[in-house]
């Protein structure tokens, strides 16, 4: 995998017509299966690019520069900006429930509703959990064993990167076992529309995802306010009313919770699997010293970032690595870029473990840093270890899938033997 070196030099004339044609690949469904050369294409015309096919779209791929824009207050969420492209969005039930939801939401609205959650979505709540997740990652990883007995191929997605986040957020949140993997596949349906390149098709069954899912947790919460339980839910449902929460955000927050507990850490468990065995000095040195788990967590976020990027728009004249962006902008914070930025992370497509450069990008930053960050580093803390101790060795093999949806960088399929 190749990596353009730090560079002062300017850009050419060639530099930037090969970093329009990334941009409009990375932008052009389905999206490449390795998209870090298109990001280095990008880098090496300027950190901080305009593209030429999208006027008013730049692209950010500097570590520095991506995260002092999430610092910015002069900016505007760029997600619901999009969305808000379609003259008929309030016509359709995926972009009404995705624009309610956390995500999409600007200040004032976001700081009430994102302290709403965190009336519920606590330290504390997490905390809670670790027994649980214990004992769910046992059950999956047994399940892993039995599927993979004898040496035969088993889809580690399918089995365990999944079923193991899903069912962690699915009794967190107080969804009932048996609907937990109908949730996962209604909510895949919905978030399908997210990144902003969809089918109409994709967004006929967004819809009917969409719809489905906001009646079960409207159900959900009616039955959690009159019989309340440990849980999430109950404590969403407690809160019917208060902060000045309208019916729709309550959904939004409700579905958006259940969305976050389990993508990233879906995408990430695939991707952290594909890099111990592409890199086995690293999964050497983790099996040999636990203690290195935190750590080697981080490292392996960094490197497959399983979130691709985030957006946000420009509200007045923005100077942004020496570039001014004009109010109304799009400004395209390619997480996965800056986590592989030469500037910041030397020989950056290398998985270390004894990496110490600076935090990673993956969970987003500032007031939308993601909610189920300290849940995804829990689960994987607990997951990984015993994994590799379960385990002796874990192959890859056969034709890994990787998922084609914009915005996602993750195995649809990741065929592995477990030994």
């Amino acid at each position: 995998m190749t990596t353009t070196e730090p560079t002062t030099e300017p850009a050419t004339d060639a530099t930037r017509e090969a970093a329009n044609t990334a941009l409009n690949r990375l932008g052009t469904p389905p999206m490449v299966t390795d998209p870090y050369p298109l990001y280095d294409e990008l880098r090496s015309a300027g950190r901080v690019f305009p593209s030429a096919q999208y006027p008013g779209l730049w692209a950010v791929t500097g570590y520095r520069e991506v995260a002092e824009v999430m610092r910015m207050q002069n900016t505007a969420n760029g997600p619901a900006a999009a969305a808000k492209w379609r003259e008929d969005w309030a016509d359709h039930e995926s972009m009404r429930l995705y624009l309610s939801a956390l995500v999409c939401l600007d200040p004032p609205d976001h700081t009430r509703v994102r302290g709403a959650a965190g009336h519920v979505f606590t330290p504390n709540a997490i905390q809670k959990m670790r027994e649980v997740v214990e004992r769910l990652a046992a059950k999956h990883l047994d399940d892993l064993a039995e599927q993979g007995a004898g040496g035969q191929p088993v889809d580690l997605i399918d089995v365990l990167a999944s079923r193991f986040p899903v069912a962690v957020i699915a009794e967190m949140l107080g969804v009932p076992d048996d609907q937990a993997m109908l949730f996962y596949e209604l909510a895949n349906g919905w978030t399908r529309v997210w990144a902003g390149y969809y089918t109409e098709e994709d967004l006929a069954g967004a819809d009917r995802a969409a719809t489905e899912l906001r009646g079960y947790f409207s159900e959900l919460l009616t039955e959690r306010a009159r019989n309340p339980r440990e849980d999430l839910l109950s404590g969403l449902a407690a809160r019917r009313g208060q902060d000045g929460m309208s019916e729709d955000e309550l959904l939004g927050l409700a579905s958006f919770l259940f969305v976050a507990g389990f993508e990233t850490t879906t995408n990430f468990i695939g991707n952290a699997v594909h890099a111990l065995w592409e890199f086995p000095d690293q999964q050497k040195l983790l099996r040999n010293d636990p203690s290195l788990t935190p750590k080697a967590i981080e490292e392996l976020l960094r490197h497959g970032t399983p979130i691709v990027g985030a957006s946000r728009v420009a509200t007045e004249p923005t100077m942004l690595g020496g570039q001014e962006i004009p109010p109304g902008h799009f400004m395209w914070l390619i997480l996965a870029a800056a986590n592989r930025d030469p500037l910041q992370y030397p020989d950056p497509a290398k998985l270390d473990f004894t990496r110490d450069q600076g935090p990673h990008l993956s969970f987003s930053g500032g007031p939308h840093f993601c909610m189920g960050a300290a849940l995804a580093r829990m689960e994987t803390q607990v997951l990984f270890p015993a994994l590799l101790e379960r385990f002796k060795t874990i192959e890859v093999v056969g034709t890994p899938e990787k998922r084609t949806g914009l915005g996602l960088i993750g195995y649809e399929h990741l065929p592995v033997v477990v030994g």
